[in-house]
Parts: structure tokens; sequence; C-alpha cells
């Protein structure tokens, strides 16, 4: 994805983001101890883990000690005894959990680079992690924890969640449909209504930033614009305001690099137009900070 590209390019791009995974089963849940075969997939970035569990749970199936009382439900995901939370965006987790610095490359065969694709994960059954973890407690906890999240972006762009509140019963069912099915072209149709519904100015930009080691989230208002009211707000001057330990400047990176979709963003990016053309399906901007080396 490059930020010079026309905003239907980088839709796209964004869209069809994905990354390399091997996912082994636990050797302590599995018969045949640390021989089962790994599963290979193409994860979309912005997907979320739960959707991938029925096929995880039909691959290993043959290999679980008792896959009587293993239930696809009760899957979980770690990376390095980090568990993997399942509501956030599949891009999120691997940028703000591996650290690595997008502009190392993808395909670098330094062995150096601890974090070389594929990403490779440890699927659970047994010992759900619920002190790190919200369970899925229902087959719509996903679908309810994602229309939350598009609800509070909603209510930060337009001081309101009337925009998603007000959506047909068709619509609402197309919307979720197409992160269940991965439809660029059904999101998108949801999606511009939603960016565009109110008719007034943006409030506030949807954003919230991971910081790398801390399990931290921040989360800000802020504006479109500066207090000139006719300057755009950057990634930088968002960045200074929301960790200023991190980022001394607005205009160079120094200490950290904000990362979102795998590409390392300009400083003088506009916030108004990453949110228009690079959110997150559920409306925000994601960012996982990585520190420089």
């Amino acid at each position: 994805m490059s930020l010079g590209e026309p905003p239907a390019s980088i839709r796209r791009a964004v869209w069809e983001g994905s990354i390399p995974v091997q996912i082994l089963l636990d050797p302590g849940e599995s018969r045949v101890f640390d021989n089962a075969d790994p599963f290979y997939i193409q994860l979309p970035r912005v997907s979320y883990l739960p959707l991938f569990y029925p096929q995880l749970y039909t691959f290993f199936e043959s290999f679980l000690i008792d896959k009587d009382t293993c239930k696809p439900s009760e899957a979980w995901l770690e990376f390095e005894g980090v568990p993997l939370k399942w509501h956030w965006p599949i891009g999120l987790l691997y940028d703000l959990l591996t650290g690595r610095d997008p502009t190392y490359g993808t395909t670098n065969l330094n062995t150096e680079d601890e974090h070389r694709l594929p990403w490779t994960l440890t699927l659970h059954y047994n010992d759900y992690p619920h002190e790190h973890l919200m369970r899925l407690d229902n087959p719509s906890a996903l679908q309810d924890a994602f229309i939350n999240s598009t609800k509070e972006a909603d209510y930060l762009r337009n001081g309101n969640s009337r925009a998603v509140m007000s959506l047909s019963m068709a619509d609402s069912a197309k919307f979720w449909q197409s992160i269940e099915t991965h439809n660029f072209d059904s999101f998108w149709s949801i999606n511009e209504k939603l960016l565009s519904s109110s008719g007034y100015p943006i409030r506030h930009i949807p954003i919230k930033v991971y910081l790398p080691s801390a399990a931290k989230v921040v989360q800000k208002l802020i504006p479109p614009y500066l207090s000139n009211k006719s300057e755009p707000i950057t990634v930088g001057a968002a960045m200074r305001l929301m960790v200023p330990e991190l980022f001394l400047s607005t205009r160079a990176n120094i200490i950290a690099k904000p990362v979102l979709h795998g590409v390392v963003l300009p400083l003088s990016a506009p916030l108004l137009e990453l949110m228009r053309e690079a959110v997150y399906p559920d409306g925000f901007l994601h960012i996982a900070v990585t520190m420089m080396s």
C-alpha cells in the first residue's frame, strides 16, 4: 500500500492485505504430541480470528486427545505466550505483537529477523486465559463486539451513533456479512454511508494507539483540524498529542514509528484522509507503535 495511490486503490490494498500464518496445535493437547501437522493459511489483515476457528477445528480434530470435550468456541490462539485478543483485527495483532519494522521487508532472509513469515501461532482448546481474554460465550459475540466498536467510532466522528443505529436491518446484516465473507464491494457500499451520513463536519477522528510490550491502548479526542480550523491534523501531530514520550517531533521518527496495515505512516499524512480511505472495518485507525532499533 502506498499513500500516493488513488483513494480507491488504497481502500482495496488495505482490504486485500494479508499475513501468511502457520498454526500449531499445543503439544499438550495433541495425541501425537508435537507431530500434528501444521495448518497454513493466508489471513486477511482486516478480519478476525474467530471467523477461522471452525476451519482450525476441522483440520486438527483428528489430532485432539479428547475431541468430545474440545469445541470450536473454546479455541484460543497465542503468540510467544501472549493470548491473542479475538476482538482485535488480525493485522493489528501482528503489527503490535511482532513489533516488526515494516521497512525491513517481508522476504528478508537475514536470520536476525526473528519474525520472518509465516507468523507462527499456537492453538489451544484447554485452560482458557480468562484473565486476558473475553469469552466467546455465544455465537454472536464477535458480531456484537464489532458492532459496538462501529458505534463508538460513529459517536467519535459525529457526536452520536445515529448513522450505525439507523441502518436498515438489511444493510446491518449486509455489513456484518461483508466481514464474514471478506467482501470488499459489500463492505464499502455500507461503510460509505456511515462516513458521509451526518452531513456535518467530522468532530473527531476515531483513533487508538497501541504501545508495544505494555498492553496499553491510548485513546484521546483528536480533532480533524488544528486549532486554526484550516490545517488538517497530521499523523505526527496526533502521535505527539497521544504519546509525546515516544514522539518527540511531529516531523521525524526518533524513538518509534506509527504502523497501520503493515505500513509505516508518514508523519505528514493527514488523519482525515486516512480515516476516509484506510480505516479498519470497525471505523477506527488502529495504529501500532513500533520501536526503532
